[in-house]
């Protein structure tokens, strides 16, 4: 065990020993920024003797035991927030990649089955069983309870999959399928996947039918989709609780406070901002789920009032108008379902967040705050005060020089990074409509037109100020997004699945790849049947025994027995020569004028 690692184990030991029990990624976390405040560095190179080790360890606890402190508790919020957001995303992942997998076996059982012609009953059965199994088990996908999926269930959903695809395929017509090729048969499969779905939805509707489907409602009308209301409004008042604290260190000169209450202020603050960007990020997902939701709500309403149209009279009606909106109706109902999964995990998180700033009691008086609501919080802005010059190496962008302005991605999320050097770690706003300035693929906004002059003079004091800050105080690293500035933190955040997350959100695996790689060469078309590869051994050996009637040739595979395949020689060749036992003095008989009839009657 390393010297860190000591640290680390003592800090939780001493943290649960005073009733105050902490995670280890958050002692891990503390103990490496307070080493890298020390050295530049989150790992020891060299090791420490034992008044610094016990200096480190002294340093570690004291900050884990104020569990109070704005700073302790921003940082508790990424690691909980992020931790649970990127484990919902692999679990997501994981079921969609299992669900890939095993829709692939029951596809390659349908395309790799080997069927003799279009009237081999065996293989036609065995190949309507495999579609069979293929569909029930797309059906069972979109099942939102199976634990409470019983046998009764199970057998009515296999008698309506049954039923549907008799009707859309039967086993009779299955000889077109087997000369598809193999891409076109996974076309085709996953067509007929998505017309059993349909009709099983429209049958559903008309009451005959549709066991296991979840309806409409109950894919549109959930708690869930209520946390859109709930997020704006936490939006609303984060915000204004952000222009309160803004508009006070603005005005701080007004106020007569510690420099103890403002460092504290500045951490609340940072606090608060982390929260904002999580909220709207979380609104964010849930406005484009909403839209899609929105959107598929309404082609399945239409697509399923279209086929009410076609079949409300009727027992049949063509395919060509019918299979189009099957498919279109299925498509719409498994696109409600996912939205509607990923929605409940949104709902967790929204909830997980909800904790978290409940746990966070700002200090900030209420009579300061009533001040700060009635003070300007903005300056007008005056252009003509900046002194930029191109030679500076920084390119300024403008609304008026650059087309894409609104679309420019803004780094440290949009702070004035003058104010976060000069200010030790202040999070003011910048305004973007006094310009974007990129210096060394940088795009940096300013809060005012002081702090935009100083920084074209020295661009790079700037940028290395933010590091420097982000080194004191490490919870203002994922929120600037600079985690590429400290790839040596071995932030490691632990899921309850045991998968751990790296400092840049990628999943660290311990084994990635095989140590000893094996090779199988497996040929899909071999018969492993032993009793087919017999009777296909007898065949090829009673080729050479069989006997044929119709005309032979010398390159005939399927030659008689026979010594000769011509005739023998006749006795006379030809009725003009001389033939074999006959005298050539005795006078021939010629028999002449068959060939013309007029010839004959003279």
């Amino acid at each position: 065990m390393n010297q860190l690692d000591e640290v680390v184990k003592f800090a939780l030991y001493q943290c649960r020993a005073r009733n105050n029990p902490i995670t280890e990624t958050l002692a891990s976390y503390v103990a490496q920024t307070i080493l890298n405040k020390r050295t530049n560095k989150f790992y020891l190179e060299e090791k420490l003797n034992e008044s610094e080790l016990n200096e480190l360890k002294n340093e570690t606890l004291n900050k884990l035991s104020n569990q109070n402190a704005p700073d302790l508790k921003t940082i508790q919020l990424q690691i909980q927030y992020d931790s649970a957001y990127v484990e919902m995303e692999l679990q997501r992942q994981e079921k969609i990649k299992k669900q890939s997998n095993e829709t692939g076996k029951y596809i390659d059982d349908v395309v790799t089955l080997e069927i003799k012609n279009a009237k081999d009953f065996e293989g036609l059965t065995t190949l309507y069983t495999k579609m069979f199994h293929y569909l029930i088990y797309k059906n069972k996908e979109l099942i939102e309870d199976p634990i409470n999926f019983d046998a009764q269930a199970q057998f009515n959903m296999d008698k309506e999959v049954g039923a549907a695809l008799e009707s859309v395929i039967p086993r009779a017509a299955l000889g077109p399928f087997v000369s598809l090729n193999p891409s076109e048969k996974v076309t085709q499969l996953v067509e007929l996947a998505n017309l059993v779905i349909g009709i099983r939805l429209f049958n559903k509707k008309i009451g005959k039918g549709g066991v296991s489907l979840s309806s409409l409602e109950d894919l549109t009308k959930y708690n869930a989709r209520e946390l859109s209301d709930q997020i704006k409004q936490i939006a609303l008042e984060t915000i204004e609780q952000c222009e309160i604290y803004t508009t006070f260190f603005i005005n701080q000169d007004k106020f007569q406070m510690s420099n103890e209450d403002i460092e504290k202020y500045k951490d609340e603050l940072a606090f608060l901002r982390q929260y904002l960007s999580y909220i709207l990020s979380l609104q964010e997902d849930i406005e484009q789920s909403e839209a899609m939701i929105e959107q598929n709500r309404i082609r399945f309403i239409k697509e399923m009032e279209d086929l009410k149209k076609l079949l409300e009279h009727k027992s049949s009606a063509p395919k060509e108008q019918v299979y189009p909106k099957f498919a279109l109706l299925a498509q719409s109902h498994i696109g409600l379902f996912e939205d509607k999964q990923i929605s409940i995990e949104r709902v967790e998180l929204f909830r997980l967040l909800v904790d978290l700033r409940k746990m966070m009691k700002l200090s900030m008086p209420l009579a300061i705050q009533k001040q700060c609501k009635q003070m300007e919080s903005t300056q007008p802005d005056n252009l003509a005060l900046i002194n930029y010059q191109p030679e500076s190496g920084v390119q300024r962008l403008l609304p008026q020089n650059t087309p894409d302005f609104m679309q420019t991605q803004l780094d440290y999320f949009g702070f004035c990074i003058w104010s976060v050097v000069k200010k030790n770690g202040l999070l003011i706003p910048g305004k973007p409509s006094l310009g974007v300035f990129r210096y060394r693929d940088k795009n940096c906004v300013f809060s005012n037109e002081i702090a935009i002059n100083e920084f074209l003079s020295e661009p790079q004091r700037y940028l290395t100020g933010v590091i420097d800050i982000c080194r004191q105080k490490p919870h203002l690293i994922r929120l600037f997004r600079v985690e590429e500035n400290f790839k040596n933190l071995n932030l490691k955040l632990t899921f309850e699945s045991g998968s751990l997350l790296s400092n840049k959100l990628m999943v660290d695996k311990d084994v990635q790849t095989p140590v000893h790689f094996i090779e199988k060469n497996l040929d899909p078309n071999y018969c492993w049947n032993e009793w087919e590869l017999r009777r296909k051994a007898i065949q090829m050996a009673n080729i050479r025994k069989r006997q044929t009637k119709a005309s032979q040739t010398i390159l005939s595979n399927f030659k008689v027995d026979s010594e000769a395949q011509v005739y023998e020689m006749k006795d006379q060749s030809t009725s003009t020569g001389q033939n074999k036992g006959l005298n050539p003095l005795r006078p021939r008989n010629y028999i002449v004028g068959l060939r013309d009839k007029s010839y004959n009657q003279q």
